[in-house]
């Protein structure tokens, strides 16, 4: 039975793929800071085990990769989901903000990407999945912290590929657009193309299957952001400028 770890979850994304890999024949590590919410997710399918972790302790993440080395069965995909958006007031600019949004959109997911890289390389097909956003595709208003995290997530991603290719261990950057999450929930501004939390985890599962080093979806957003990349700088900047409430 191949087995899988995904961080981030308790809820939205990370909850619904732990319930899809597990229908899905796979024995899945659920991973996150919520004891009641991983709980509750366990009871709906025996293939999950729960780990209540928080990734940006160093303590935590040596204590979650050791008890996968003692269980004795290879890790073959680790899908690290966890995530988290604080928008900023760019007139009043907070560096905890973007310390907090680093830690755990970024600087967790270099600590477990480097603790995970010896258990990922006994499975034979060991993959390491990062998901990032397409948020860093274009300047949204008040995302300076979020879009430059994620920013951060796909260059790592990307840089991280060509240097691991030669270790046995694949990487996958996972880009989704919006997504009908509690987080996403949260925001006050249209959101076009909204996924929800189903259709988003089997583009993942299906785009990961397949073995592809980029997941980007949906295809009308990337399309769209695409073609804003192509118009020139200044006129660019106006028009996020102009998208501000």
């Amino acid at each position: 039975m191949p087995s899988c770890l995904i961080t981030g979850a308790s809820s939205g994304i990370g909850h619904q793929l732990a319930l899809d890999y597990a229908r899905a024949g796979w024995q899945v590590l659920a991973v996150a800071r919520s004891t009641d919410a991983l709980e509750a997710l366990a009871a709906q399918h025996k293939g999950i085990r729960p780990v209540v972790a928080d990734l940006t302790r160093a303590r935590d993440v040596a204590a979650l990769c050791q008890s996968i080395a003692e269980s004795g069965q290879p890790l073959d995909l680790a899908i690290l989901n966890a995530g988290t958006c604080i928008y900023v007031d760019a007139g009043d600019l907070q560096l905890q903000d973007f310390e907090q949004t680093f830690a755990i959109n970024f600087f967790a997911i270099v600590r477990l990407s480097a603790a995970l890289l010896p258990l990922l390389q006994q499975s034979k097909q060991g993959r390491l999945a990062l998901v990032s956003s397409l948020a860093h595709y274009f300047p949204f208003t008040r995302a300076e912290a979020y879009g430059a995290s994620k920013a951060a997530v796909s260059y790592f991603a990307d840089s991280l590929r060509v240097d691991w290719a030669d270790k046995g261990v694949a990487v996958s950057l996972i880009e989704p657009g919006f997504v009908d999450t509690p987080l996403t929930q949260k925001n006050d501004f249209a959101m076009p193309f909204l996924l929800s939390v189903e259709d988003a985890s089997q583009r993942m599962l299906a785009g990961l299957s397949k073995g592809k080093p980029r997941i980007r979806f949906p295809k009308r957003l990337v399309w769209s952001l695409n073609l804003l990349r192509l118009l020139p700088y200044p006129l660019r900047i106006r028009l996020a400028a102009g998208m501000k409430p």
